[in-house]
């Protein structure tokens, strides 16, 4: 008998001893899992202190039914989360934009609201500090006249020094959003070119 011929009998009768044996299965399972000597145990239970490291759930002719994989370490869970969130991310880019020329229009056109606000906000500045110099204006001349400069002047003046902190602050708020909408808008763009470049 030659050497294939002896191989492939042998095959074929080891796929009938299985086929056989699966035919006559009962339901019981087999667990094989590793040890801590790195050694494979096929047992009718995992033992709990080597659940966390994955076991195979099998019949008792060796077909595999179910794999159980390993336990995540903190590193390793931390590094799924990282990537999950990422290919989320990456799938949401690409339903909302279809090319880096969307990125560009959806950038522009936030950017001219915020940059409208500016304007108008500039303006206001100018318009308060005008109204300012009026008012100091005015109780510079009482004063100059020998007079006393009435104290609803001086608190119109403070008022208007107030409003002028107030609208600076909401200038400087809105140029850091302006800021921010290019940081935000130049990821998505570069993002976008990375998984369109694969």
């Amino acid at each position: 008998m030659n050497t294939a011929f002896a191989l492939a009998l042998a095959g074929a009768l080891l796929t009938m001893d299985v086929s056989a044996a699966e035919k006559n299965w009962d339901g019981k399972v087999l667990y094989r899992y590793t040890n801590e000597h790195g050694v494979q145990v096929l047992d009718d239970l995992v033992p709990p202190r080597y659940v966390a490291g994955g076991y195979e759930v099998m019949t008792p002719s060796g077909r595999v039914l179910e794999v159980v994989e390993p336990e995540l370490t903190g590193k390793q869970l931390a590094e799924k989360k990282r990537r999950e969130a990422r290919e989320a991310a990456d799938l949401q880019l690409l339903k909302r934009y279809n090319s880096v020329a969307d990125i560009e229009s959806a950038r522009k056109r936030k950017l001219a609201i915020v940059q409208q606000d500016m304007a108008i906000l500039r303006s206001n500045l100018v318009s308060l500090e005008r109204q300012i110099e009026s008012e100091e204006a005015v109780a510079a001349r009482t004063q100059r006249n020998g007079d006393t400069v009435s104290p609803e002047l001086l608190e119109r003046i403070e008022n208007l020094r107030t409003e002028v902190g107030v609208v600076k602050e909401r200038l400087s708020l809105r140029e850091k959003e302006a800021v921010a909408i290019n940081g935000e808008y130049d990821q998505a763009s570069n993002r976008y070119q990375e998984i369109a470049g694969k």
